[in-house]
């Protein structure tokens, strides 16, 4: 398959992030807040299932993505399990955000983990074929941007949901919020999924030369040098966010009594996030992939940690901060799966296989195994602080609220910014190593 992948291919693959995201907001902001407000389960526990549930993506995920890699099937690698996962992911939509009362801490265990599995089914295989469809450097951060495009307009979709619920239907709790959610995803899926199946073609990718089992490939990759330093990156840059969504909710209703406007501050969010990309696409292409990440996180940071000290009645000033931090969102949420599928082609060079699948598979676990982390951290000192969404908020309560939203990601923002400024897979010595690896080939087919 070509560098260049027409516009129509590159649309087709990307529609699948619109309903992913739409599924991932409601995971991070709203869950938690409905099982805590409304369902009465304590933050504590609520923090532990999140954290417990994913402890199986230490295996499922790097496991999915070793299936995926050796699959060999008339209808390719990756296509089989989008059609798999689908069922599974939407049976975990219908029961996890639409629970009927009374429910205990059990079923929220099950039903997150079941979705979440059938989440891994179908994502990583997915990630793992976008990364497929080029070997071009700037290409493949034009599929990853156009997927982006995607995911931020699912986010702005989901808040144009909220945003309906909130403030013209005037249902503002959590629960209803989810419903509402609920019905969008489970129209949306099947759409996009056929789409996807129909339209993007697999490359046709020869079996690996040896077979291993996925957790002695798992240690082989960690030795990858490119692939650690991103495996710290991408920890800062997902806890960060994970504690700061944590608190969000409870931010905005409690430290700026604002709750009934979370709608709109991110429409505006997410569709500065959308404005924004192709300045980072530019960056990408003057300064690299890894800088232009470094400076969104530096941006972050700044814009984040200006909101630490705000209060009641000061909505208005935490939207300013808050939608130009929109300006980084679409950069630190595509350039690091751009820059993975370039460390693929270092695995490549060291091992002669074609991995993306089980790549894509552990970063989506660190994915998710961050977010957990990030929440758990957030929710569980919250907790020891005495707060309770079902009651008053107290003093210590707040000062732990704005600590865990501002300052704690801005540590962890820096953090990764630090630690992928001087990333070392640079423009330059990815094409030297393309280059290589189209000699070897090339050897390779003259003696065979």
């Amino acid at each position: 398959m070509s560098a260049e992948i027409s516009r129509k291919t590159r649309l087709a693959y990307g529609g699948l992030g619109f309903p992913i995201a739409v599924l991932g907001y409601p995971m991070t902001l709203f869950l938690h807040p409905h099982y805590a407000g409304e369902l009465g389960l304590g933050l504590a526990a609520i923090s532990t299932v999140l954290l417990v549930s994913r402890m199986a993506d230490f295996v499922t995920d790097p496991l999915m993505g070793w299936i995926s890699d050796h699959t060999r099937s008339r209808f390719g690698r990756r296509k089989p399990y989008l059609v798999i996962g689908l069922p599974v992911m939407m049976l975990g939509i219908w029961k996890l955000f639409m629970p009927e009362p009374p429910v205990d801490i059990w079923y929220m265990l099950l039903w997150n983990t079941v979705l979440y599995l059938g989440w891994t089914i179908v994502v990583l295989p997915y990630g793992a074929w976008g990364a497929e469809l080029s070997e071009n450097y700037i290409m493949r951060a034009s599929i990853t941007a156009t997927r982006q495009v995607y995911t931020i307009a699912g986010l702005v979709g989901a808040s144009v949901v909220i945003w309906l619920y909130q403030e013209r239907l005037g249902r503002s709790d959590p629960g209803e919020v989810l419903t509402g959610i609920a019905w969008t995803l489970l129209v949306m899926l099947p759409v996009a999924v056929g789409l996807l199946l129909v339209l993007v073609p697999e490359k046709d990718v020869p079996a690996p030369p040896r077979q291993r089992a996925w957790w002695r490939e798992l240690s082989s990759m960690l030795r990858i040098g490119p692939f650690r330093r991103m495996v710290y990156v991408a920890l800062a840059i997902v806890i960060g966010e994970a504690s700061r969504h944590a608190v969000l909710v409870f931010f905005m209703e409690d430290v700026l009594q604002a709750g009934d406007r979370i709608g709109r501050t991110f429409i505006l969010y997410y569709l500065m996030g959308i404005a924004a990309i192709p300045l980072w696409q530019f960056l990408a292409r003057r300064y690299g992939k890894h800088r232009s990440l470094a400076i969104a996180m530096t941006h972050s940071a700044l814009m984040v940690l200006a909101t630490a000290f705000l209060g009641a009645g000061e909505y208005n000033t935490f939207l300013v901060f808050y939608v130009l931090k929109g300006l980084s969102f679409g950069a630190f949420a595509y350039l690091p799966l751009a820059i993975l599928a370039d460390v693929v082609d270092v695995d490549t060079a060291v091992t002669r296989q074609k991995r993306a699948g089980l790549y894509f598979a552990v970063f989506g676990a660190i994915d998710k195994i961050g977010i957990a982390l990030g929440m758990f951290i957030a929710l569980q000192v919250l907790n020891l602080t005495g707060y309770d969404p079902q009651l008053e908020p107290n003093a210590a309560g707040l000062w732990m609220i704005r600590l865990e939203y501002a300052v704690l990601p801005t540590f962890f923002f820096l953090l990764a910014s630090f630690l992928v400024w001087n990333y070392p897979l640079t423009r330059e010595r990815h094409s030297r190593l393309l280059a290589a690896l189209e000699r070897r080939e090339a050897r390779t087919a003259a003696g065979a």
